[in-house]
């Protein structure tokens, strides 16, 4: 058996795809950071993608596909519009922060620091974060559940975490010369509403 076919059976039932998927987005958003924002070139830090890949496909989206597919799934009104309000307030009133504050602790956690420097960070970038996820997240969802269909949801959401994940890294590795990018990221889609 070739390995791509064995990673085609490996991957063929949908939870081992979406932690897959999971790990490229954040790898990929990292990346993205470091060559394009941070301008790294050959100085990038590997270690870092590496941790957030094992955070995106091991942490998150285990945890994200339970919210989604058990959690999420049960709300079913016969308005739609309802149903569209209440599954965004929802995903933004409680996952939302939750998987913010659970980002930056775990990440923190994994570049080596402590309990207390986890707790530090998520102090320090929690609001602030959680704010510009509410500029971002609550149009893509509204829109995501009015007009996308069901089967290119996931798609829809897929394009646009690139982004956010870029923005998760810069914010989660931010020094005192990448503050700039992030504020400016942070007004922008603030700018939006």
């Amino acid at each position: 058996m070739s390995a791509f076919t064995r990673f085609i059976a490996a991957t063929s039932s949908t939870f081992p795809r979406q932690c897959l998927t999971g790990g490229v987005l954040f790898a990929t958003g990292d990346t993205i950071a470091q060559q394009f924002v941070e301008k790294r070139g050959s100085q990038h830090d590997f270690p870092r993608t590496l941790r957030l890949a094992l955070y995106g496909g091991c942490v998150f989206s285990p945890l994200a596909s339970l919210w989604f597919s058990k959690g999420l799934e049960r709300v079913q009104f016969a308005s739609k519009p309802l149903n569209i309000a209440t599954k965004v307030a929802l995903d933004q009133g409680i996952a939302s922060p939750a998987f913010i504050a659970m980002f930056f602790s775990v990440t923190t956690i994994m570049a080596g620091g402590s309990i207390e420097e986890a707790k530090k960070k998520v102090e320090n970038n929690w609001w602030s974060t959680l704010k510009t996820a509410w500029g971002l997240w609550i149009p893509v969802q509204a829109l995501n559940m009015a007009l996308v269909p069901v089967q290119s949801r996931l798609l829809f959401v897929n394009v646009v975490s690139i982004f956010w994940n870029t923005f998760l890294s810069i914010k989660s590795a931010a020094g005192k010369k990448d503050e700039g990018v992030v504020e400016l990221i942070e007004a922008k889609v603030e700018k939006l509403h």
